[in-house]
């Protein structure tokens, strides 16, 4: 197999990942997948490497956490300094995701939190001042999230509990 390539037992540790990162274990993962657990740890820090898998990130109830408002913005930045400036996106405060678009106008898909108002129009009058132009802005309930069309499910097999 080439470094680079995906095959089913990278496709089942991913799956495992997504499902639940924080709780599976090389080992575990390892026994699901059909592998060792140095395999499942080499075949992670590859996909790493390679940017496959960007991190581990927790998903977090931003209103049971004190910070009670959770917003989503569509903005519009300059396409030529877009990726520099997501990067002085990434550094305001209350700016917990940005995901880049395909597009000419709302280009940009931002995640704002903070515990107050005031904390929201800080963020707002900072991404303003950076030259992000606020499209539109939608308060956010809930965030679930689940590997892609069960991506990598078939080769992860969770009936094999050990």
């Amino acid at each position: 197999m080439a470094s680079d390539e995906i095959d089913h037992v990278d496709k089942g540790i991913i799956y495992l990942l997504q499902q639940d990162a924080r709780k599976r274990t090389v080992a575990d993962i390892g026994e699901k997948v059909g592998v060792s657990s140095s395999t499942v740890a080499n075949r992670i820090d590859r996909l790493e490497e390679q940017g496959i898998i960007k991190g581990f990130h927790t998903i977090v109830d931003y209103t049971k956490a004190g910070l009670g408002h959770h917003l989503l913005v569509t903005a519009t930045v300059p396409l030529t300094e877009r990726e520099e400036l997501l990067d002085e996106i990434m550094e305001i405060s209350g700016v917990v995701s940005a995901r880049e678009l395909l597009t000419n106008n709302e280009n940009l898909s931002l995640e704002i939190v903070g515990a107050s108002q005031e904390d929201i129009e800080e963020s707002l009058t900072e991404l303003d001042s950076h030259g992000v132009h606020i499209e539109r802005m939608e308060i956010m309930k809930q965030e679930r999230a689940q590997p892609y069309n069960h991506y990598g499910q078939k080769f992860a097999n969770e009936d094999n509990t050990g």
